[in-house]
């Protein structure tokens, strides 16, 4: 499978694109809230963004390494997708009439295309 297909479908999955996903979005918001109370809670979001990130930037690593990425900043662009999945998906979440699923698909694909050299439009998943 392309690495950017194996990209676009952790994308896919980090946002609330169906029902199992948006409670998981509901349970992630949740968990937002009490890490600004909670020190194990904040342990807890810490740990599991580290997991997201790493869970992207292997899927990265491997397009680089398949030549069909772009050599780039790997941690860099992990990260920024990482923001970019927050801030869309708390949108979509919240059903914002400016931004439906692919609108936030297409923009967070086209923040990192360039990067990693591959075409602006978001891959078929």
């Amino acid at each position: 499978m392309p690495a950017s297909v194996v990209l676009a479908r952790i994308l896919h999955n980090m946002l609330p694109t169906d029902p199992e996903l948006r409670q998981d979005w509901r349970l992630w918001q949740e968990l937002w809230v009490r890490a600004l109370r909670d020190e194990t809670a904040q342990h807890l979001a810490v740990d599991l963004y580290d997991q997201l990130h790493t869970w992207i930037g292997q899927a990265i690593r491997r397009g680089i390494e398949s030549g069909e990425f772009t050599d780039c900043d790997v941690e860099a662009t992990s990260t920024l997708l990482l923001a970019l999945s927050d801030g869309f998906g708390i949108r979509l979440m919240l059903g914002a009439p400016r931004i439906d699923l692919p609108a936030a698909q297409a923009a967070i694909w086209r923040a990192v295309a360039g990067t990693l050299g591959v075409p602006e439009a978001f891959p078929e998943i």
